[in-house]
């Protein structure tokens, strides 16, 4: 059994997450994360190793965070499937609004720049998309079922191009798109819904 941490774990995770996201791997070690929290460096590599077993800890953090974000908008939205759905890209597009100096989404960062060199990314990052696929599908299902048999397929294919959707929204925020022009963007891919069931308040 290991020993216990003698250090905030969730506080230098955090902030590992934010040197992480701002700077990318390469551009961060360990020292870095040392002098921003105060906490030793022999401490945090006995406690991950190296630079790369503290990415991943603070990588699957932010992971489990952002599906944790989605999961639960969709679940508490109020009225139909489709206003659920709108109220993720809403979310999405004010989160990305409040936090100007990101660029983007660590996760499709880290993907993108990192999953042939450190292949756990790639792991973890799908199944986090799996995760907020899920969730958004179990809210769609609710309101299919509501008037007929779950088309498991249909469910599977909306809820990943609303996934796919809101990732892209990030993206295009990084870019500088403005908040209203990402929600035009937003309707388009809310209107895919079929009205038989995605319009049904319950």
């Amino acid at each position: 059994m290991g020993r216990p941490r003698q250090f905030d774990e969730r506080a230098l995770l955090d902030a590992a997450v934010e040197l992480f996201w701002a700077r990318g791997f390469d551009n961060t070690s360990v020292e870095d994360v040392s002098r921003a929290t105060g906490i030793g460096n022999g401490s945090i590599y006995a406690a991950y190793g190296n630079k790369r077993g503290l990415f991943l800890a603070a990588f699957e953090k932010y992971c489990e965070h952002r599906a944790r974000f989605v999961c639960h908008v969709v679940e508490s939205a109020p009225g139909s499937a489709r206003d659920a759905v709108r109220a993720l890209c809403r979310a999405v597009i004010d989160d990305c609004a409040a936090h100007p100096d990101r660029r983007g989404c660590l996760m499709i960062n880290s993907i993108a720049h990192l999953a042939t060199r450190i292949p756990e990314v790639a792991t973890i990052g799908a199944r986090t998309t799996a995760t907020m696929e899920n969730g958004v599908a179990d809210r769609l299902r609710d309101a299919q079922t509501a008037t007929g048999p779950a088309d498991e397929a249909l469910l599977s294919a909306l809820s990943a191009n609303i996934i796919m959707t809101t990732q892209g929204l990030i993206q295009l925020s990084r870019m500088g798109v403005t908040p209203p022009r990402l929600r035009e963007i937003a309707d388009v891919s809310c209107e895919l819904l079929p009205p038989a069931w995605a319009d049904q308040r319950h």
